[in-house]
């Protein structure tokens, strides 16, 4: 039933975002942060009524850890698509500018693509080389421009225990630009769909947002390899009990 109602409620989404998207299109066109706040919050409700209507339980912590008086990195782990659902619900209230970088297959998805533009969001071929760092370059650049970006350094879905290696490349966001990288752990969402397509299935599901990380700070092979001390930290934040 659940997965009906989900379907039924894309299709709401997609005729509703008709008349929005016009909306947008004239905000944007006399400021653009202002059009990336309307954005965010159209995201933010429509991603809580899929959570509400999915039947997950969302449980948020270590807000406060979010530094508010400049754009961010924040790298988390990736277990789902609903983590992007539980990130944009949790982070939208705290610290508006956000962009998300996101695997490119995602545009394929009529109203979801155009929304993700609007919000400034990167789409990442992850088997272009090329195209990988053009997209670290503009994502460089949001962060000077004073939007924060969210990025999954694992490259791709892993409902495993056990974190995979963290691209370095996608450090340089943080180190280039001197912003602090903030991490965050999720639990659980794989729980919702991708243990069992194509039912969906409510459940609890976990956000932990962790103490910033500040590159300068950092000594020795954790400076080196900061993608390997963000994972650590991640890691041994999904390791902790719930």
């Amino acid at each position: 039933m659940r997965t009906i109602l989900i379907i039924l409620l894309y299709l709401i989404v997609c005729i509703v975002s008709i008349p929005l998207l016009l909306i947008e299109c004239i905000v944007r066109k006399i400021n653009e942060k202002a059009a990336a706040a309307f954005a965010i919050r159209v995201v933010q409700i429509a991603f809580n009524v899929a959570m509400f209507v999915s039947g997950c339980k969302k449980h948020i912590s270590g807000l406060e850890n979010i530094p508010q008086d400049q754009p961010v990195m924040f790298a988390a782990n990736h277990r789902s698509f609903y983590d992007i659902l539980l990130a944009y619900s949790s982070i939208a209230s705290r610290h508006v500018q956000v962009a998300f970088i996101s695997k490119i297959e995602i545009k394929k998805f009529p109203m979801i693509a155009q929304w993700m533009y609007f919000l400034n969001c990167l789409f990442m071929d992850r088997g272009n080389m090329k195209q990988n760092m053009e997209v670290i370059l503009k994502a460089i650049s949001l962060i000077k421009e004073g939007y924060s970006i969210y990025i999954a350094p694992e490259g791709t879905r892993n409902a495993t225990d056990t974190l995979l290696p963290f691209k370095e490349g996608s450090m340089k966001i943080a180190t280039k630009t001197k912003a602090p990288i903030v991490p965050v752990c999720i639990k659980h969402t794989e729980e919702i769909m991708e243990n069992h397509l194509p039912w969906i299935r409510g459940g609890h599901i976990y956000i932990e947002y962790g103490k910033p990380i500040y590159p300068d700070q950092l000594e020795g092979d954790d400076k080196k390899y900061i993608g390997a001390y963000v994972q650590k930290i991640i890691q041994e934040m999904y390791d902790k009990e719930e």
